[in-house]
């Protein structure tokens, strides 16, 4: 009968205790199914407008106290089932996996009641696996969530990552459903969004584009120099002005509404700023650099050589009418003087071509016509000739200059380069156009400070466009600059390594291109620099010059000198005979 009773007992027990255990598994499973569907919804948001993100590569952070798969490993099987996933620890991910960034990142911070920020700084300082706009779900404790949630936001806000959800794990089934909410915070609006976990069609919620509107937030801009005329320091300290001002203020202040503020820095200095024009440092992971179109480097500057050299174009081959013509003329002058030589008394070919060689009043009346008409031909040539020359004369700037680097090389300009330049530069196609050391002790004797007046030199092309723009318009009359760079370098900006703003500004500056606004830009501010046209009241000035006729006098006194040295060996051929 003792057996029955305790028999009996025993069942009493489990029947009352029976539905309790059933509600606590029952409470277990739903807290954990409602949790994997949730993460599995977030990682499927879309990445782009109407563009499910089913195929988004998912990079898991934990540590070594992770309890996740304890609590909840249905998660993990889910996430392998339906995404390509991959593991970072506390080991360093080169090697431990591949590296590739991912653009979804589960950071498992369970087990910690208060948020690891050392730890996860080093390890993304040092093995990073998402790229900078990822989308984060962060899954904490309960304790972290409400106690150490602000450690929790100023960590993402250092890492600059906007796109986070931070996410409280139910640990045993106590933590009800309707208790448990999602969280986020806009970096720049400061505003708190929150989403409940059995809300999953309010999980886009979570993650707004939070780079549209940065509420007047400071960003530093520095460079260490002017780079004309993209960034120029006005004589006002402080004051700032350029085409790659123009185009952040139009993005930053009319687009994103964000403010900035100009710095002029030393290479040495220890400043940190949001975005550098033209200060790159090399990184290991997140090199956020923007290259423009345009190239810079080092540029030649050459002094100006007006001389209008005529003498080519004086000695030019005439075209083959202009040369049958002539030849036709010849042939006649010959033809007649060798068949009528009673009738040309003098060289016919002297009195046309040279108008010398006899008086035509003298000659019969057949030779005077004939000799008319070739000299009516002759003069229409020889004032079609004059006039040409003219023309050319007149112009004010007739003195090729090279454009390119190829022209340069093939122009006879001497190139000063200094020992510094050469041991950094590749200039071993221009070893020929160099001066050597002698040559340019030389030339700083001889010229001092001036010496950049007589041979070309390298500048950076930001320096060189600076001398030559309407600051300096005297340098025109002295300088130009070759605008195809020697040494090529593209212009680039480069954000902080933790930047939102990298991906967001290049997309627009991108789009500034595209519509022509920076075309345009440029067109304007180097259309100032360029070389005007003969202008149309240029005929009112002088037009003739002593210089203008330098290959004229030359000509007479080489013809005078040939004159006379034929002259003296006449005479002496004479006496010896």
């Amino acid at each position: 009968m003792e057996w029955i009773c305790r028999l009996f007992s025993w069942l009493i027990v489990y029947w009352l205790c029976f539905p309790t255990h059933v509600i606590c598994l029952l409470q277990t499973i739903s807290s954990e199914s409602n949790l994997a569907p949730t993460i599995d919804a977030i990682v499927r948001l879309p990445r782009h407008r109407y563009l499910t993100n089913f195929s988004a590569e998912v990079c898991i952070v934990t540590t070594n106290v992770s309890t996740l798969s304890q609590t909840h490993p249905e998660l993990i099987r889910l996430l392998n089932s339906q995404h390509p996933v991959k593991f970072a620890t506390e080991q360093s991910i080169k090697t431990a996996t591949k590296l590739k960034y991912a653009n979804v990142v589960l950071l498992d911070v369970t087990g910690w009641e208060r948020f690891p920020t050392d730890l996860l700084r080093k390890q993304f300082d040092d093995n990073p696996c998402h790229f900078i706009n990822a989308r984060f779900i962060v899954l904490v404790t309960r304790s972290c969530f409400f106690d150490d949630r602000s450690s929790v936001v100023k960590f993402f806000d250092d890492q600059g990552i906007v796109n986070y959800a931070i996410v409280p794990t139910p640990t045993n089934a106590s933590d009800l459903d309707h208790d448990t909410f999602l969280f986020t915070q806009n970096r720049y609006s400061k505003e708190e969004i929150v989403v409940s976990l059995d809300e999953l069609d309010h999980l886009y919620q979570l993650y707004p584009d939070k780079l549209a509107n940065m509420h007047a937030f400071y960003i530093r801009f520095a460079t260490d120099r002017n780079n004309y005329p993209y960034i120029i320091e006005l004589l006002e300290k402080g004051r700032f002005d350029g085409i790659i001002l123009w185009l952040l203020f139009h993005i930053f202040y009319n687009i994103l509404n964000l403010r900035i503020t100009m710095h002029l820095i030393e290479p040495s200095d220890d400043f940190d700023a949001d975005v550098y024009f033209e200060m790159s440092v090399q990184r290991d992971h997140f090199q956020h650099e923007y290259y423009f179109h345009q190239m810079g480097g080092m540029c030649v500057s050459c002094p100006l050589k007006t001389d209008r050299y005529f003498l080519p174009h004086i000695f030019k081959p005439f075209s083959f009418g202009a040369c049958v013509c002539l030849a036709l003329v010849f042939v006649v002058c010959v033809v007649l003087k060798r068949f009528f030589p009673n009738m040309f008394r003098y060289e016919l070919i002297l009195q046309v071509l040279l108008r010398g060689g006899g008086t035509e009043h003298y000659q019969p009346f057949p030779a005077r016509i004939i000799h008319t008409s070739l000299s009516f031909l002759m003069l229409f040539l020889c004032r079609r000739y004059v006039s040409n020359m003219i023309s050319l004369i007149s112009l004010r700037v007739f003195y090729k200059l090279p454009s390119t680097i190829a022209e340069f090389k093939a122009s006879g300009y001497k190139l000063l380069v200094y020992e510094d330049q050469q041991k950094n530069l590749p200039l071993d196609d221009f070893r020929f156009m160099m001066l050597d050391e002698d040559e340019v002790q030389d030339g700083r004797a001889q010229y001092g400070a001036l010496v950049h007046k007589h041979y070309c030199m390298m500048q950076q092309c930001s320096d060189a466009a600076f001398l030559l723009s309407p600051y300096f318009a005297e340098n025109l009359k002295q300088f130009y600059t070759i605008q195809e760079p020697i040494v090529p370098s593209p212009y680039r900006l480069q954000f902080a390594k933790n930047s939102p703003l990298a991906g967001t500004i290049s997309r627009y500056i991108g789009l500034y291109y595209e519509t022509g606004l920076w075309q345009y830009l440029l067109t304007r501010h180097f259309a100032m620099q360029l070389r005007k046209a003969q202008s149309a009241d240029a005929l009112a000035e002088v037009v003739f010059y002593f210089d203008d006729f330098k290959i004229v006098w030359l000509m007479v006194v080489y013809g005078w000198l040939i004159s006379v040295a034929v002259l003296i060996m006449e005479m002496l051929s004479k006496k010896m005979k």
